[in-house]
């Protein structure tokens, strides 16, 4: 509790910070008032019992400013070490400390050319025992992929604002962090070995690690575009099927809320969050022991009861490394894997999808804000 707390007060003295440190710009005319302050270098900071040295983007040195006794800290530096997520709202001219309840943050598919997909398979191949190649398949809207490359003990993928290192060892070993759940039910760990704040969590037999170098995304965005990492299969031009991000207009999410809220104990709202390229999302609605979606080339329905159960079956890996089951009680192949405390199950009733692709869509099943 105590912990909690300080975040609080922390997050609190530092909305000055971020006004004075990287937004002061953004204010107009009558907006700003002049102050005399000092640049206080006499203090230090010490985060889960580890010395820490706050820097702005480019890896400058911060310092707390002192005011009328009281020190204000730079926001965005303290909001990494303290694995709380943080941005501006230039429009509201609001600064956003914590998670919001809007929708996941817009991402886009990382498109890899002939030359960097050869790159990649050619990285992981210099590893004995690691040569299956795993990659990101998005990434946030307005970022681009630079390079991939072997280095060290794995393999990194450079991004302007991102970084993901895919590798057989555990970096977050031997820090203290925070755990976290994936929105795919995956558990994570935040910590801060430096001045960056990384995500690592466990991927098959490998570990993946992201990181935002410049400081430009937040926790959140991160881990949305952690779930997008997969194994990159053999004979497929982009190594995983083309999708789009299913947008859900206000009234579908509305929907999707309250078809959750119809079942006690039941209520926290899972969706499917991205399609097949080409597909519609038709509806949603609650309908016997779960709720289902419904799109024009496949069905996703998600229950606390286990479709596949008493079927015989054959047992898969999702691409996020999550087993599944697929089984035939009719003449329609279905789809089921266990999500946190429910059961998500995906078909394509007119067969136009294949296993792969419904394999790809099923690890976009998430939980909403």
């Amino acid at each position: 509790m105590m912990k909690k707390n300080m975040k609080k007060s922390v997050a609190t003295m530092m909305v000055l910070g971020m006004t004075l440190t990287g937004a002061a710009g953004v204010y107009a005319g009558t907006q700003l008032e002049k102050i005399s302050a000092y640049l206080n270098h006499g203090i230090s900071f010490n985060v889960d019992g580890a010395a820490y040295t706050p820097t702005d983007g480019n890896g400058k040195k911060l310092a707390p400013i002192t005011y009328n006794n009281s020190t204000y800290l730079p926001v965005r530096a303290l909001a990494d070490a303290l694995h709380v997520p943080v941005t501006y709202d230039g429009a509201n001219k609001q600064v956003i400390i914590g998670e919001t309840n809007s929708n996941p943050t817009a991402l886009t598919n990382v498109t890899y050319t002939a030359a960097q997909k050869a790159a990649i398979q050619k990285a992981f191949a210099q590893f004995d025992g690691f040569e299956a190649a795993y990659a990101p398949q998005q990434m946030v809207a307005g970022d681009t992929f630079k390079s991939a490359a072997a280095g060290g003990d794995g393999v990194s993928f450079i991004f302007n604002h991102m970084k993901v290192d895919v590798s057989p060892r555990d970096y977050s070993d031997g820090y203290p962090g925070k755990e976290v759940i994936l929105s795919n039910g995956v558990s994570a760990k935040w910590y801060t070995p430096s001045d960056i704040g990384m995500l690592t969590f466990q991927l098959d037999d490998r570990y993946v690690t992201l990181s935002s170098p410049d400081h430009k995304l937040s926790q959140a965005q991160l881990q949305q575009v952690a779930v997008s990492v997969q194994k990159v299969k053999s004979g497929n031009d982009q190594g995983i099927t083309a999708f789009e991000n299913v947008s859900y207009s206000k009234q579908q999410l509305e929907q999707i809320h309250k078809s959750f809220a119809q079942f006690d104990g039941f209520t926290t709202a899972y969706a499917p969050q991205h399609m097949v390229a080409g597909d519609t999302f038709k509806s949603v609605g609650a309908g016997g022991d779960g709720v289902n979606f419904v799109f024009n080339r496949m069905n996703v329905t998600v229950s606390p009861r286990d479709y596949s159960f008493s079927y015989d079956g054959k047992t898969v890996k999702l691409p996020n490394g999550v087993s599944a089951k697929w089984y035939t009680p009719d003449k329609t192949d279905m789809l089921t894997f266990k999500l946190e405390d429910r059961y998500v199950t995906i078909s394509s009733p007119n067969n136009q999808l294949t296993h792969t692709q419904l394999e790809q869509m099923a690890a976009g099943v998430q939980k909403m804000k």
